[in-house]
């Protein structure tokens, strides 16, 4: 996990700040926040020339409008958001705080400043008033994820760190594909995990629980090499804990030790013989290595044990394959393909298709099938480099200001 570096915030609001810029038109017959007279003329030109900059990038052009603004309609609240939301453009936090500030002193319900107001305080290594402002805009609009994200960055910040799982965890419920949202979620996961574990060294320093824990991160940072070894220390002080040795044979076969592998889920086995998981997994681990014999009858147990299993179907197709059953081959992989859990396992599901139907004599369908594994494995490709242009993007970023919405009007 990325530590979060504060240079890069100026960056990011500085790239959305602008995003969602209200238009000007039909502004005439607007109020200001404690009246019920239009605005002054002189004022809404103010507003639009504002706005306009704010569009264009121009966020120094913008400040000097919109201090017009608040200062011939003092009581007009947007105003002072506006000029909030311009003055975090420049980096000028202290001054954007006295804005946002002003801004919710004259409309407490004012959307969005309250987030805007928690930003710049957080900003500013203000934790317990950015907390309090933030929670403000929770309260106020209890489905904006970008508020809930912020909640959960800035009780980080304060070591909250149940609640900032809390708070993320339900960011990632309203908006479950922002990227963002997911990656201080898992920011937040990783801290209560290492606040668990040390709390654990501390109390029994002793306990293959730590081997266990440590083995664990190591599996989520993809090194299963070192996870291997701390399955192996903490499997010396517990022998006869069968979960042990099923992680441990997961990370095994990941590094491709496929017969170490099988002795460490022969062995989970052994402590207990119904475990539906470490069944699966020994019987996918023979089929993959081309021994479906021995493999098929362990998955037919975990699948009647366990039929939610994943990619069950698959393995039991690429067994009934090597055992030269492929009408029940076929069926198999038709299954896997209608239930599309997993886009690489559905693209060979297609692979493996196309070989039981050349080998049905179907040369059509198997024709067929072909055509769609290259169609998906080209596709597979072009969201690969996608993903690795998203990343590349965010390297030298971790946290996002939102795109916040410029206001003319109350």
């Amino acid at each position: 996990m990325k530590i979060m570096r504060r240079t890069s915030m100026s960056r990011s609001i500085g790239a959305v700040l602008c995003v969602l810029v209200c238009c000007t038109a039909g502004v005439a017959q607007k109020t200001a926040s404690r009246s019920t007279a239009p605005l002054p003329e002189d004022v809404l030109m103010l507003l639009q020339q504002g706005t306009l900059a704010m569009r264009s990038n121009q966020p120094e052009e913008a400040v000097r409008d919109f201090q017009q603004v608040t200062a011939k309609a003092p009581h007009f609240a947007e105003g002072y958001l506006n000029l909030g939301l311009a003055l975090s453009q420049l980096s000028r936090n202290g001054e954007a705080a006295a804005a946002l500030g002003q801004a919710v002193a004259l409309k407490p319900a004012l959307r969005g400043a309250h987030l805007f107001l928690a930003i710049a305080d957080y900003k500013l290594d203000r934790q317990d008033a950015a907390a309090a402002a933030i929670r403000k805009e929770t309260a106020l609009d209890p489905k904006a994820a970008q508020a809930w994200m912020w909640q959960g960055i800035i009780d980080l910040a304060q070591a909250q760190l149940t609640s900032a799982v809390e708070d993320l965890d339900r960011a990632s419920s309203l908006d479950p594909k922002n990227v963002d949202i997911l990656y201080h979620r898992g920011r937040a996961a990783l801290a209560l995990s290492r606040e668990s574990y040390e709390t654990l060294y501390k109390e029994d320093p002793q306990s293959w629980h730590v081997h266990q824990i440590l083995a664990q991160a190591d599996v989520e940072s993809d090194h299963d090499v070192d996870a291997v070894e701390q399955y192996k220390q903490a499997i010396a002080t517990a022998p006869v804990q069968g979960g042990l040795y099923e992680a441990m044979g997961s990370s095994l076969w990941r590094t491709g030790k496929y017969q170490e592998a099988e002795q460490a889920f022969e062995t989970a086995l052994k402590l207990d013989p119904n475990d539906s998981l470490t069944l699966y997994k020994l019987g996918c681990l023979r089929i993959d290595r081309g021994n479906a014999a021995a493999g098929k009858p362990l998955l037919e147990r975990a699948i009647a044990a366990d039929p939610s299993l994943k990619l069950s179907s698959y393995y039991l197709g690429r067994a009934e394959s090597e055992l030269g059953n492929d009408q029940k081959a076929v069926a198999d992989f038709k299954k896997v393909i209608a239930d599309d859990i997993d886009p690489d396992t559905t693209k060979q599901a297609y692979f493996q298709l196309s070989r039981s139907y050349r080998r049905l004599h179907d040369n059509t369908a198997a024709t067929a099938a072909q055509a769609e594994y290259r169609r998906l494995d080209e596709q597979g490709k072009d969201v690969m480099q996608e993903k690795l242009r998203r990343h590349n993007v965010r390297a030298d970023r971790d946290v996002s200001i939102p795109a916040p919405t410029v206001v003319e009007t109350p």
